[in-house]
């Protein structure tokens, strides 16, 4: 693996080299920094060559010549703490300086030294470089480094009181990178040598190698490494923090709308009275808002109910414009009585169309119910609630039209999370472009299909069906007893009330219902009638989910 290395340490030599690397590894990323600069494809004419001796009580002897071109100035700036593995940081220290033909230093805690050009020699001692391991002793020191040319050559030579190191490594190291020097090779003597052919500037060729326990006193000092603390993205905190507020707000917001709408559409409003002055002294019928029959099961339920097909034919017979009756084989019939004209809406004319289409004048139910005329309801589901947002009681979509966007935006910001997170930049940013998404999307999913207005009306539907339900027959006179009958049958089939309205009145209808015939009396079989054709309906409704 390492050109020129000897192995004699066994199973702790070999768990201990990845540490060496690792120290390697991180020196070079610390000495990178020291000499920054492009590196030269030209020879440079300078070389370095160190001799390293370790004594006995653990100083370390060095000796440095560097040659140059004469007048080539070079300045190396060597730092004399360095941070090692374990979060801790590596002292030495450099006394006896000494230097020939330039000047050497020690100051702001580095090792600085001048070569004017020629041949510079440097001769100076460090401690601080044995570090004692469990069985073992660590030796590291940077035998070029801080450099502010490039070097053609690096040579070291190294000797030691054993004669027997383990595992000697020569290295370059640089942010992201490391590799064996040129050349390693220990002699019969327990010398190592080592060459590194070219060292770019700011690049440093640090030596590591391993001695048996006791070799020489150890007196590496090191400190703990306080990490970094993260730098504060007080822009991020901030857009995080609003968003985070403008979601729970958003959130909170359509829940609270949501809970105020069912509890519309399951109270009672203000009960007002159906009966109101007409034309020409006559008593007319008025609806709260004016919502038909047809609409109101679409408006409690937020889609077509069965029983808006059937309120609507009621409400249409009741008008004038269909004709029904009671058949002796128990079928019932629906016939076109006049045409229909403006009074009567697109969706009850679409309701028409589906009953008795292509112009017919007459249909039964059986015939609505597999019979040779079936009924189409696709036109009726697209019709209905479609008048009934037209009103403005209904969003047009059953969904919130934000909901695409919010799930964009999430999505967005789930994706800019990740990929932030994976560069360890603007994560913060991100995530509340994510936060403010979820937020939107709640408030969307939460977001009744009812209008504001569409949630008054429907508690005012509440109070109507309460009127009707608490209505005295007796006390109305006359005139106003037909006219709140026959015009309220729709809206209590509506509200699945008709049978008990039928039975309420008893016998108020003195006369045949001018719109219904049925054998057995004025309007008996008209709720079976109304029940049936829900019936066909919803079979209808349940062939088509199909």
């Amino acid at each position: 693996m390492w050109e020129g290395t000897r192995n004699q340490g066994g199973t702790v030599r070999r768990r201990r080299r990845s540490g060496w690397a690792a120290v390697l590894a991180v020196i070079g990323v610390v000495f990178a920094g020291a000499g920054a600069g492009p590196a030269g494809a030209d020879p440079s004419g300078v070389g370095v060559d160190t001799v390293l001796d370790l004594q006995d009580d653990g100083s370390l002897a060095v000796t440095t010549v560097i040659t140059a071109p004469p007048g080539r100035a070079i300045a190396q700036r060597l730092p004399l703490s360095v941070p090692v593995e374990g979060n801790r940081t590596q002292h030495f220290t450099v006394t006896g300086t000494r230097a020939e033909n330039g000047s050497v230093s020690v100051s702001d805690g580095a090792l600085q030294v001048s070569a004017p050009g020629g041949t510079t020699k440097v001769t100076y001692t460090v401690r601080g470089t044995v570090a004692d391991g469990p069985e073992l002793q660590q030796f590291t020191w940077p035998i070029a480094a801080g450099y502010t040319v490039d070097l053609d050559t690096v040579t070291m030579r190294f000797a030691s009181p054993t004669a027997v190191p383990d595992s000697p490594l020569c290295g370059i190291g640089q942010v992201g990178e490391r590799r064996m020097c040129t050349l390693t090779q220990t002699d019969a003597s327990g010398v190592v040598t080592a060459q590194q052919n070219g060292l770019p500037q700011g690049r440093v060729a640090v030596f590591t190698t391993l001695l048996p326990a006791g070799t020489v006193a150890a007196d590496a000092r090191f400190t703990a490494t306080a990490a970094p603390a993260p730098e504060r993205d007080t822009g991020g905190l901030i857009a995080l923090s609003l968003a985070a507020v403008l979601a729970v707000a958003l959130a909170g917001y359509g829940y609270v709308r949501r809970r105020s709408d069912a509890a519309a559409a399951h109270s009672a409003g203000a009960t007002a009275d159906l009966l109101v002055p007409g034309g020409n002294g006559e008593i007319a019928f008025a609806s709260p808002d004016g919502v038909l029959p047809g609409q109101i099961g679409t408006l409690l339920d937020g889609r077509l109910r069965p029983t808006d097909v059937g309120a609507t034919v009621l409400d249409l017979a009741v008008r004038g414009y269909l004709w029904l009756a009671a058949l002796p084989d128990g079928d019932f019939q629906i016939s076109r009585r006049v045409p229909l004209d403006g009074a009567v809406t697109p969706a009850e004319r679409v309701v028409v169309d589906a009953l008795l289409p292509h112009g017919a004048e007459t249909t039964t139910v059986s015939e609505l119910t597999g019979g040779a005329r079936p009924l189409d309801p696709a036109p009726i589901v697209a019709a209905v609630p479609a008048a009934t947002a037209e009103r403005g009681w209904l969003r047009a979509a059953p969904r919130s039209p934000l909901l695409v966007p919010a799930i964009a935006v999430a999505a967005g910001g789930a994706i800019a999370t990740l990929v932030c997170g994976f560069l360890g930049a603007g994560v913060l940013w991100a995530a509340a472009a994510l936060v403010l998404g979820l937020g939107l999307v709640a408030a969307a999913l939460l977001w009744p299909r009812r209008t504001a207005s569409g949630s008054r009306l429907a508690a005012g539907l509440g109070g109507m069906r309460q009127y009707l339900i608490a209505t005295n027959v007796g006390s109305l006179p006359d005139g106003q007893r037909d006219v709140l009958f026959e015009r309220a049958i729709p809206y209590t089939h509506a509200f699945g009330d008709l049978r008990g309205w039928l039975a309420t009145w008893g016998s108020v209808p003195s006369a045949p219902l001018d719109w219904y015939r049925a054998p057995q009396g004025p309007v008996a079989g008209l709720a079976t009638l109304a029940a049936v054709l829900d019936g066909a309906v919803a079979q209808a409704l349940a062939a088509q989910r199909d």
